[in-house]
């Protein structure tokens, strides 16, 4: 009985999943802010805002060491984590 639900809930899961939509913004900074899956990820362009304090913020510049920040921010999870070239 388990075994014939499970790719029934896998359907219904990845349906959800790529029905949420997405939406595209223009920030004030004049980039542009793409959310897909329903917020779960957001790609930004020129968003030199902060992070907020409840996400777990990884600057790329110092990971990858590139010497000009382009002001990409990329947030998972509903702003769990947050990755930023700034």
């Amino acid at each position: 009985m388990k075994s014939s639900l499970r790719p029934a809930l896998v359907l219904l899961t990845f349906t959800v999943l790529f029905s949420a939509g997405c939406a595209t913004r223009t920030t004030p900074s004049g980039g542009k802010e793409t959310s897909l899956l329903g917020g779960a990820l957001t790609v930004a362009t020129n968003s030199f805002q902060p992070p907020a304090a409840t996400t777990a913020a990884v600057d790329t510049t110092k990971l990858a060491g590139q010497g000009n920040p382009s002001g990409a921010k990329t947030t998972l999870l509903w702003g769990l984590i947050t990755l930023h070239d700034y």
